[in-house]
């Protein structure tokens, strides 16, 4: 249904609308909207409107003529004179009505008329043409032109009726201009309308309607753009969708097309927001100057402007605060470079003034003159209190002045010091200590009272070294002590201790080794003539500290070693005596603890493999009575001896005798005794020279002698 308005009862109007299909566009629905608009239906009550219809001009409509009734008994009389009427009534009335038909006045008759003396008529017809052009100002006056007849005239009812559809014509109009975004020429035309018809109640609610729904949608537009400037998206877009469900085509088509654009546009914004503010989260200067370039792209239209302009405040202030360190250590070049770097802003430029200013202050400051220092005051002292860097300004003012009374010491002190005497020296000195450390020029100061302390001490001390050196020049040890103790006056904190410390000590050990040398020598000749104990004893005398005392501490070591590797020798020997395979074994095990650097390790190798020879030779004699004991016995030769490969050897075979041959009735006489395999006594006797070597001890004779082989078999 396309009707625009639809009238129910007296005076009450039901809007419906249909919202227009996705796909057409803003000029398609205002075009329906216009057609719909100039063919507005009413619906009028029959009791109101009767008369109306009664006094109406337009052209009269034939009424339909009453069936006669059936003839009766009367004849044909009646008859003709019911046809006669049928036929003439008809027939007047019709040339009544065309003859009312040719005098209604044309339209040139209306634009001529005298209305003060115009018939009620007249005045209808001619309002009803002007109303056919349904244009605001022709309604206007084909109400004006009608309502100007009295309320007790006979056609008022039928003149009411038109001018409540010609308002509501009117009304139409109204919100045509409505719906095509134009609120305040809609209310304009509604207004139009005279307030005494009986339809403006209509005017009132339909401006009520009209008001209503633009603010409501100006408020859902409005918050919209509320969330696109907080960067919700999501949020924008559910709220843009409202404006689809407003009945007014401009809000739901243009308007809201605008958003959708906008909401698009301002999240690809906001991407490249989030990465600038990413890459600012890093730090570094670099970082921080990549994150504004991003930032910087974002136009002046855009609903995150003010979000990014704060954001690059932001980073601005972190560019500024890493121009600010480099200016407090004193690199204001660099400063000055890193501040040139901050973005155009209201809200950091007098910081970057200030901070262009305080750097280029710093170059004839950096001169160090009274001059460069007084100018870089002068140049500080233009900021004033109401500037960001003021309180760093009087900062710097402070330490600069301070730091021209520092320079005004430090070249009174140098002055002083210029003739270097002593006197000189003491008094620069002390005119430069009157500069605290942590004042500006206080390092400076430091390293000049440094830098003339070490002369003075060496004007102060050098004399007691050459004095020192004449007398260690003698080379008697009374001498030498008394050099040392002449230069064991300069102290520990002087210029010249380190040097002298070394004199000392060359001198220290001269006078050691001359003390120390003869007792060494002495130990040395007492251990040479075989009396260790003695030599130890004597070595024990030169005291820890000496020069020689870690030689004589290796000497001690030494004897003490060869005490114990002969009384290892000499309990191995006693040891041996039982000549028993476990004599042998103790024995070995005793020379072993010989050490490896002893001078006795020789011997005890060949006490070692003397006393293996023989216990193999032991196991050789039991291995005829007892194989397992023979290769019990055969085990306790140690590794490292020359007959372990031979003894080896010899458990490996006699092992082999330890295995069972089986017999021929094995299978039908298992409990048959085991029998072993025993050595023939000529191979016996062959194995026995071969494991004999030609091992001699230190006197030539050999080591092993053939033991005799008892043939027990």
């Amino acid at each position: 249904m396309n009707e625009k308005h639809k009238t129910i009862g007296h005076g009450r109007i039901i809007r419906q609308r249909q919202l227009p299909e996705r796909r057409k566009n803003r000029e398609q629905r205002l075009q329906e909207l216009r057609s719909n608009g100039s063919q507005i239906k009413t619906y009028k009550s029959p009791a109101k409107y009767s008369n109306q219809e009664k006094h109406s001009v337009s052209p009269i409509k034939k009424t339909d003529p009453k069936k006669p009734k059936p003839p009766n008994n009367l004849g044909s009389i009646y008859g003709l004179l019911w046809i006669g009427l049928l036929v003439i009534v008809p027939a007047g009335a019709g040339i009544t009505a065309m003859s009312a038909l040719f005098k209604l006045p044309s339209q040139e008759d209306c634009e001529s008329t005298y209305w003060r003396t115009a018939s009620a008529s007249k005045r209808l017809y001619c309002a009803q043409l002007l109303a056919t052009s349904s244009t605001v100002d022709s309604l206007l006056q084909a109400i004006n032109l009608v309502d100007v007849l009295s309320n007790d005239h006979p056609m008022r009812p039928q003149i009411d009726g038109y001018i409540e559809r010609w308002s509501k014509k009117i009304l139409s109009l109204g919100d045509l201009a409505f719906q095509d975004g134009k609120l305040e020429e809609a209310i304009t035309i509604a207004q139009k309308v005279p307030q005494k018809v009986p339809a403006y109640p209509l005017v009132e609610k339909q401006i009520q309607d009209w008001q209503k729904t633009w603010n409501q949608a100006e408020a859902n537009y409005k918050q919209t753009q509320e969330y696109l400037r907080k960067e919700q998206w999501n949020q924008a877009s559910i709220e843009a969708s409202r404006l689809l469900s407003v009945p007014n085509v401009h809000w739901g088509t243009q308007k809201y097309q605008e958003l959708i654009n906008d909401i698009k546009r301002t999240r690809k914004e906001g991407a490249k927001l989030n990465e600038a503010r990413d890459i600012g989260e890093q730090g570094g200067l670099d970082n921080l100057t990549n994150a504004i370039k991003q930032v910087q792209e974002i136009e002046q239209k855009s609903y995150i402007y003010q979000t990014a302009q704060k954001l690059m405040v932001n980073l601005g202030k972190q560019i500024i605060e890493i121009a600010s360190v480099k200016l407090n250590a004193g690199n204001w070049q660099e400063a000055l470079d890193i501040v040139n770097k901050v973005p155009k802003n209201d809200a950091l430029q007098e910081k970057v003034e200030d901070i262009e200013l305080l750097a280029r202050a710093h170059s004839p400051a950096s001169l160090g003159t009274i001059a460069g220092l007084e100018d870089a005051i002068a140049q500080v002292q233009k900021l004033k209190a109401e500037r960001p860097f003021y309180s760093k300004a009087q900062q710097l003012i402070g330490l600069w002045q301070q730091e021209i009374a520092d320079v005004a010491i430090i070249e009174e002190g140098k002055k002083l010091a210029q003739p270097k005497g002593i006197s000189d020296l003491k008094a620069a000195i002390a005119k430069l200590q009157s500069i605290p450390p942590y004042n500006p020029r206080g390092q400076e100061a430091t390293t000049l009272i440094e830098a003339w302390s070490r002369q003075l001490q060496q004007q102060e001390d050098r004399p007691f070294l050459e004095k020192a050196e004449k007398l260690a020049s003698f080379g008697d040890i009374t001498s030498l002590q008394a050099a040392i103790d002449e230069a064991s006056q300069i102290g520990q904190d002087r210029t010249l201790y380190q040097e002298a410390q070394k004199k000392i000590n060359r001198w220290t050990e001269k006078v050691q080794r001359s003390q120390d040398q003869p007792i060494l020598d002495n130990a040395q000749l007492l251990a040479l003539s075989g009396n260790t104990e003695q030599a130890i004893a004597t070595a024990k005398k030169i005291q820890p500290g000496r020069i020689l005392y870690n030689q004589a501490r290796g000497k001690i070591q030494e004897w003490q070693s060869q005490q114990e590797a002969k009384r290892s020798l000499e309990n191995a020997r006693q040891a041996a005596v039982a000549a028993t395979a476990d004599a042998y074994a103790t024995a070995i095990t005793l020379a072993q603890q010989v050490p490896t650097s002893s001078s006795r390790q020789l011997e005890a190798s060949q006490l070692i493999n003397q006393w293996s020879q023989q216990i193999l030779s032991i196991a050789m004699d039991v291995v005829n009575r007892d194989v397992p004991r023979a290769i019990s016995i055969a085990r306790k030769i140690p590794r490292n001896s020359l007959a372990y490969n031979s003894a080896q050897s010899q458990i490996s075979l006699w092992q082999s005798w330890l295995i069972p041959t089986p017999s021929v009735e094995s299978d039908t006489l298992p409990s048959d005794p085991v029998e072993y395999q025993t050595l023939p006594s000529d191979q016996s006797q062959q194995l026995r020279e071969e494991n004999s070597t030609n091992l001699t001890d230190e006197r030539g004779k050999p080591l092993v002698s053939t033991p005799k082989f008892i043939n027990n078999n």
